[in-house]
């Protein structure tokens, strides 16, 4: 009897803590955070910046990702439905794939993307373009609008047919 008394004030501070930090569940999906415009980063590292400059005008969605990350698999087939989506309105998908193998990069997106779509992908194998672009978790996501300049941010994997990503992404880029 006494040590179930002492068991019950132990775990009461705790079980306070939890209910008045709310349910874990109930966390909001990674979104899109918008940030002030800035010139997107240089890097040493060409490769980005030239693919950039092939889709001068239009607004670019950079997608730094792995095939060992598990958020990053879940979130490709969104984000190719998306570039299908928003082609038409010019917006442009690049994604980087940070510390990889090609072979394995190549094998995945065949796997993983709906139809047999494709992507852009850069391999960033020495991560010094993700590194310049600070994406420091992956899959990190830059929104880059008409004149590339980086208008947000998203950290985690992003749920791209939500219909409150498509809302945001018309308000980033037109």
């Amino acid at each position: 009897m006494m040590y179930r008394r002492l068991f019950a004030l132990a775990a009461a501070p705790p079980l306070i803590c939890l209910l008045l930090q709310g349910p874990v569940w109930a966390a909001p999906p990674p979104a899109l955070k918008t940030v002030t415009a800035r010139s997107a980063p240089t890097t040493a590292d060409p490769r980005l910046t030239q693919a950039l400059a092939q889709h001068r005008g239009q607004p670019v969605v950079v997608n730094f990702w792995a095939t060992w990350c598990e958020p990053c698999r879940e979130e490709m087939p969104s984000l190719a439905r998306l570039a299908k989506r928003w082609q038409a309105q010019g917006l442009t998908v690049l994604t980087v794939a940070v510390a990889d193998n090609a072979k394995r990069v190549e094998e995945f997106l065949w796997e993983a993307l709906p139809d047999q779509q494709t992507l852009a992908v850069l391999h960033d194998r020495e991560q010094t373009i993700s590194r310049a672009w600070g994406a420091r978790m992956l899959p990190t996501s830059v929104v880059l609008d008409r004149r590339h300049r980086i208008v947000a941010r998203g950290m985690g994997a992003i749920d791209w047919d939500a219909p409150a990503i498509d809302q945001q992404l018309k308000k980033l880029i037109n």
